[in-house]
């Protein structure tokens, strides 16, 4: 990591006059994300049979923080700096997005909490040294927004650039009157053709958090079948059957999604 700011919880370091910093060392890179792989001895034969393989460990950066010498007199902290460093990264909300400044990677975001340790000189807080722990293995893009309208004739496309091969849960936008299916026919474990498509009646608009299970704007719970609509690597294909009598003639969605990045600042 060659950063000398960032940004977390939407404040920069900079924004309290901080700066990225080592204190005696040299810079550390992150570690973890590695992958691990599960895979058995085939008996008389010299090689292994691979059965599955996961990510085992979580991405872990250790850094400092100190003053600028540009935007501070004095290089140590008093206590009521003290404070206003750790009510920033101290929260206990859970995991909240970081970006490092570093050229070519700013739009590279990791979601993480933070730790730190006062890094003392002389009885004196000369700065603090940071753990910030991932929540898995690997980063995201910065969030990524199509709207567009879906129609029995007409569906709307979008292009996933995933460095993993694996299902992304949206958050999405829906507005519409009546009622409705409404699924991703690249999706080939739930769609229309295997009788897993999204199944709504609504009138308005509704927000459906795919990633936490969470709907809401419906009018009753069983206005909803609990098929929450997923994307996956490459093209998308959103398709709509509106052929029942009162279904609306389109469907207005917003879709939000970050696209998994296999890159370590």
């Amino acid at each position: 990591m060659f950063a000398t700011d960032f940004l977390f919880n939407n404040q920069r370091a900079s924004d309290l006059g901080l700066t990225v910093c080592t204190f005696d060392a040299e810079p550390q890179t992150a570690s973890g994300g590695e992958i691990t792989v599960n895979s058995v001895k085939t008996p008389g034969r010299d090689q292994f049979t691979f059965y599955n393989s996961q990510m085992d460990s979580v991405l872990v950066w250790n850094f400092s923080i100190a003053k600028n010498p540009s935007c501070h007199k004095s290089l140590y902290f008093n206590q009521y700096e003290e404070r206003a460093v750790a009510q920033w990264l101290l929260g206990q909300n859970g995991y909240r997005w970081l970006q490092f400044d570093q050229e070519g990677y700013e739009d590279v975001c990791y979601r993480v909490y933070f730790n730190m340790i006062p890094h003392q000189i002389s009885g004196q807080t000369a700065g603090f040294d940071l753990t910030a722990t991932s929540n898995c293995g690997y980063g995201y893009s910065e969030p990524l927004t199509c709207t567009g309208t879906v129609k029995s004739d007409a569906p709307m496309r979008i292009h996933v650039q995933s460095d993993f091969d694996t299902y992304i849960l949206p958050h999405i936008k829906i507005n519409a009157n009546g009622a409705f299916s409404i699924y991703n026919e690249s999706d080939s474990m739930q769609n229309l053709s295997v009788g897993k498509q999204t199944k709504l009646d609504i009138n308005g608009e509704i927000t459906m958090d795919c990633d936490s299970n969470i709907i809401t704007g419906l009018s009753a719970p069983d206005k909803f079948n609990w098929y929450f609509l997923r994307l996956v690597n490459g093209e998308n294909v959103i398709k709509a059957d509106t052929s029942k009598e009162g279904a609306p003639t389109s469907i207005n969605l917003t879709v939000q999604y970050r696209e998994p990045r296999r890159v370590i600042v």
